[in-house]
Parts: structure tokens; C-alpha cells; sequence
């Protein structure tokens, strides 16, 4: 079986032997009967962001390898190659996304609500990968990262877990650039006018002049 990674799931609890001032270690065991719970939170500057789906992929099966505890990759995804030093590794998350849907593999989906949450409930131990089909109206969707069940804070185990990945705004199209038209200026539009007038004046007057004349002669 091929290891994906040799994760933090070993925890060390110091036992102080009060007899003989003797000290042990030992090896705090994953609770393999429990389930949890993995809660996506969807928000933008600190706004909730509702609308959309996101969909949990089993990855990955929690394994013991001589008392350490590590996730493996799952049948299903054995066959994409991908080995992971980092759960935070993009490329490995992308990696398994993509095998997944090649080969037709389901995941679960569930809604986001009014507030922005997604939540996964009854989550068996393992490795999931996350991943979004269907953003919320005017966001690209999420990028897919791997999460732990369980995860481990301060060498603790924790059976529930949250996620706030990053939201990124669809970028709107510029609009296209219209040439500007020449718009004439306000003189260039009364000199014109004004010439027009000149000359039926002048030649209103040249006619009255005329007939004045006419009547003289006559």
C-alpha cells in the first residue's frame, strides 16, 4: 500500500510513574469507532457566502504502520500516483480532483446554507479531498484541498473539524472601447448659421435696392 503521508496522528502522553519515578510514553490511539464532522465556511471579507455545493471525496484510509498512525490512499485513488509529503500540497489535492472526475468517482454533496455553512456530518475516519462543482453566484469556485479525519491540534485529536477556503469574485468583462466620434464645436455649428443669415440679409437688401430704382426710373 502505498503511503501517502506520515501525518501528525501520533501524540505522545507523558506518564509520570510516581513509584519509581520512571517515565513511559505512550501512543494515543485514534478512536476507529467514532465519527465526525467537517464544516466548510463560506465567506468573502469576512461576509458569508451563501449559494452553491461542495462535495466530499473519501480519499483514504487512516493505517497503523508499527504504532504510527498515516493515511493511505483508498483503492479507488491508488491508481492516480499521487503521493503526498503535505496534506497542504495543491498539486496532489488538483491531482486527485481531476482523477476523480476522469473516472467517474462520487463524492458527497451538500448545499451551502443561507449563512454560508456546509457541513458534513457521520464523517468515518480518513483522508477526503473537498471540491466544488457549483459556486455561488458570482465566485470562481473553490480550489480542492485534502482534510484529515481526525485532524490533530496541539497533539490532540479533534473529530471536528472546519475549513474557510479562499473565495475568489468572478472578474467581470471589461467593456468593449467604442471609438469616440467627433463631436463639433459649438462655433463651428453658428459660424454657418451666421453666414447664411449674412448673405439672405445682403441679398434681401441688394432686391429692395433694385426695386427702389425700378419705381425712380419709372
Amino acid at each position: 500500500m502505498k503511503l501517502l503521508k506520515r501525518a501528525s496522528l501520533l501524540a505522545f502522553t507523558l506518564v509520570v510513574m510516581c513509584a519509581g519515578a520512571v517515565s513511559a510514553y505512550a501512543h494515543d490511539v485514534p478512536n476507529t469507532s467514532r465519527t465526525g464532522t467537517i464544516s466548510i465556511d463560506m465567506t468573502y471579507d469576512d461576509v458569508a457566502v451563501p449559494g452553491g455545493t461542495v462535495t466530499l471525496y473519501r480519499v483514504g484510509d487512516v493505517v497503523s504502520d508499527d504504532g504510527d498512525y498515516l493515511f493511505a490512499l483508498g483503492d479507488d485513488y491508488r491508481g492516480s500516483g499521487v503521493v503526498l509529503d503535505d496534506l497542504q500540497s495543491p498539486e496532489a489535492a488538483e491531482a486527485l480532483a481531476a482523477w476523480a472526475d476522469d473516472h467517474g468517482l462520487r463524492g458527497t454533496t451538500v448545499a451551502i446554507d443561507d449563512e454560508g455553512h456546509a457541513v458534513f456530518t457521520d464523517v468515518q475516519l480518513g483522508l477526503y479531498l473537498v471540491a466544488q462543482h457549483e459556486p455561488a453566484d458570482g465566485y470562481m469556485a473553490i480550489d480542492p484541498f485534502l482534510i484529515g479525519m481526525p485532524n490533530t491540534v496541539d497533539g490532540a485529536y479533534v473529530y471536528d473539524v472546519d475549513a474557510t477556503p479562499k473565495l475568489e469574485l468572478v472578474q467581470a468583462p471589461e467593456p468593449p472601447v467604442t471609438p469616440e466620434e467627433d463631436i463639433p464645436q459649438t462655433g463651428d455649428n453658428i459660424l454657418p448659421f451666421v453666414m447664411v443669415l449674412a448673405g439672405g440679409v445682403l441679398a434681401c437688401g441688394a432686391g429692395l435696392a433694385l426695386r427702389a430704382r425700378s419705381r425712380r426710373a419709372s
